[in-house]
């Protein structure tokens, strides 16, 4: 391990060095730094210096540096941020400080548009590859005040892709290790006020060990066209197809068999979106109509569909000086129907809310945020959940900030119906989240980052004994917890070309470790020189457990992945990766239903190669 770990430090600087030298040559201008625009946390274009939450961005660069195959299983190697998987296809459910509960505590969109099974209430991550995303916005943290149900432990922000000027098309094709294969094609284009983007991906792999081949297809069209100069419109579609084998569990897991899987998932997931966007003298608006829907089938016999059709509408805008105001109304209507004896029936809820947050500038220096929502589930009960923050500008290079966020969760269609320890009396999950950060810029192009914080949960939906059987056991609000954690980060733009991001991330969460790492590094360096990129990252993962009280041990892992690219031609490029380059052996615990929780080998070392041409 040590000698891994003094491999990368010498990467790093080797790294560092060349990156210098050639800055030393090409340019003498200074240090470079970016200020980060993001929209997920306030739902309006907002600077990062100036949020009181806590937010992270994957950017198009780092998704091209990447050989990750999903947009969630790409966050992973962001502070706070840890993924439970059976392998590198297939689902990759998100935990966000310990909060995720297979993807039904963390919020996920796609160019703000809910991503969510109607029955679950979970995202199926799989159809969710990368083939026409720009960037990936990440808020840490209860988020339930402009989100609503879900955003309990955070949102991630799926943002797609649009055409610039003209026309562009890129297609890639790569090979790789487990035959695996991967097509995709893009093409754009804007002129006169109209733009269109749309994207096809094909992928397929035997898998790397038994029973754990994939294939999936993914096709997205968006088509937008600017009315006036103050009014536009755009209209989305997506539909993915594929199947995933889930393998056995790992051979160091307790319940571990030698009877080899035969377990395979088929999904069909759709959406379509129509939106349009307004400004008037000072204030900005949007309005969107959604439908997402789905077709699952399993080895076990389950078949069902389902659906989530919805609204929302919000406008931003100053009501005086230094103040910004967002105000909206959230619709959400979910249900779907099983087709397979004996838990066949069709259900379906509906839930409406209300909210503002408001940011308020105070002696040019302090911004005062506030915010709350009022939901009403029509099974749940209302929920009332507020937010309140302060960002305080201590110098140009200085920042401290802090708030108190409350969130929440609805029960699911799953939870109140379905299944015998269903029940029809929940309420939603709670949480309230006390944070504190700093911001500190050393030098241009060189800054620290700092986060604490305390979650306390309440009224969690957990299954349990039933005081009047039958059933044996049944969903009652009868869980809690109170996590703690830190999150540390170094981020470095030193010169033109190369960037660097460290981050430490631990978590206190408890008796509560079941696949929740208490400790993880993550190194993430991206150089470019003419035509060479080369990119790699590098996590170690310890103090994790397969069981809560610290029981069941999780061996501790490094693993460190490599990616180069060359420019063969003009709008040619090859390249190559690496991943877990050491050959390591190591599992992940993945939190799936019943008797399929547990350990899952992950992939030794594999090769990808392939090619990439624009026009």
């Amino acid at each position: 391990m040590f000698k891994k770990l003094f491999m990368m430090v010498v990467f790093v600087c080797g790294s560092f060095s060349i990156a210098v030298g050639e800055q030393v040559k090409s340019d003498t201008t200074g240090s470079y730094y970016l200020d980060e625009i993001v929209v997920t946390a306030t739902r309006m274009k907002r600077s990062v210096r100036d949020l009181s939450a806590t937010v992270s961005v994957v950017t198009e660069e780092d998704i091209e540096a990447s050989n990750t195959k999903s947009c969630t299983d790409i966050l992973n190697t962001l502070p706070g941020v840890f993924v439970n998987k059976t392998g590198d296809f297939g689902r990759a459910d998100v935990d966000i400080r310990g909060l995720g509960d297979r993807g039904r505590s963390v919020m996920v969109l796609t160019d703000g548009r809910p991503v969510k099974m109607g029955l679950f209430g979970c995202t199926v991550t799989q159809s969710l590859p990368l083939n026409n995303v720009q960037r990936i916005e990440v808020v840490r943290g209860p988020s339930s005040v402009l989100y609503g149900s879900d955003a309990l432990g955070g949102v991630i922000n799926i943002i797609t892709r649009q055409a610039g000027e003209g026309l562009e098309t890129d297609f890639t094709s790569s090979i790789g290790s487990y035959t695996t294969g991967n097509i995709r094609l893009r093409h754009g284009g804007r002129h006169d006020g109209i733009d269109y983007y749309l994207t096809g991906n094909w992928r397929e792999s035997d898998g790397h060990v038994p029973n754990s081949a994939y294939q999936g297809k993914d096709a997205t069209l968006r088509i937008g066209y600017q009315i006036t100069e103050n009014l536009g419109t755009s209209i989305s579609a997506k539909y993915f197809d594929g199947r995933k084998e889930e393998p056995q569990l790992d051979s160091r897991d307790p319940n571990y068999s030698p009877e080899p899987s035969d377990v395979w998932n088929e999904y069909k997931r759709g959406a379509v979106s129509l939106a349009f966007t307004g400004k008037l003298a000072r204030w900005e608006g949007m309005a969107r109509g959604y439908v997402n829907f789905g077709d699952h089938l399993f080895s076990d016999g389950w078949d069902s569909e389902d659906y989530t059709n919805g609204a929302v509408l919000h406008a931003s805008g100053p009501l005086f000086a230094d103040n910004m105001l967002t105000m909206g109304f959230d619709f959400r209507h979910q249900g779907g129907k099983v087709l397979s004896e004996p838990f066949n029936g069709e259900w379906d809820k509906k839930e409406h809310a209300v909210f503002f947050h408001d940011e308020q500038i105070l002696m040019n220096r302090f911004m005062l945020t506030f915010g709350a929502r009022y939901n009403q589930d029509e099974l749940a009960g209302g929920e009332f959940c507020p937010q309140a923050g302060l960002v305080y500008h201590l110098g140009e290079a200085t920042i401290l900030r802090g708030s108190v966020n409350k969130g929440f969760r609805a029960p699911q269609i799953n939870e109140l119906y379905i299944f015998p320890p269903h029940n029809e009396e929940l309420k939603s999950e709670q949480v309230t989240s006390y944070e504190v950060g700093l911001d500190q810029r050393i030098i241009p192009g060189l800054n620290v980052n700092l986060v604490g914080y305390l979650m306390e949960g309440d009224n969690l939906i957990r299954m349990e004994k039933n005081d009047s059987p039958p059933p044996m056991f049944k969903f009652q609000n009868a869980g809690e917890f109170e996590f703690r954690g830190i999150e540390a980060g170094l981020n470095a733009q030193p010169v033109k070309g190369f960037q660097a991001r460290i981050s430490y991330t631990h978590l206190d969460p408890g008796e509560k470790t079941t696949g929740r790492p208490g400790d993880k590094v993550d190194i993430c360096l991206r150089c470019r020189r003419k035509k060479l990129a080369l990119s790699t990252t590098g996590q170690y993962v310890t103090n994790y457990y397969a069981a809560d009280e610290k029981q069941q041990g999780i061996p501790d892992y490094f693993i460190w992945d490599v990616k180069m690219s060359y420019e063969v031609l003009h709008g040619l490029s090859a390249f190559l990766a690496v991943d877990n380059i050491f050959d390591d052996s190591y599992a992940v615990y993945a939190n799936l239903p019943g008797s399929a929780a547990g350990l899952y080998t992950m992939p030794r070392r594999r090769f990808t190669t392939g090619l990439n041409f624009r026009l």
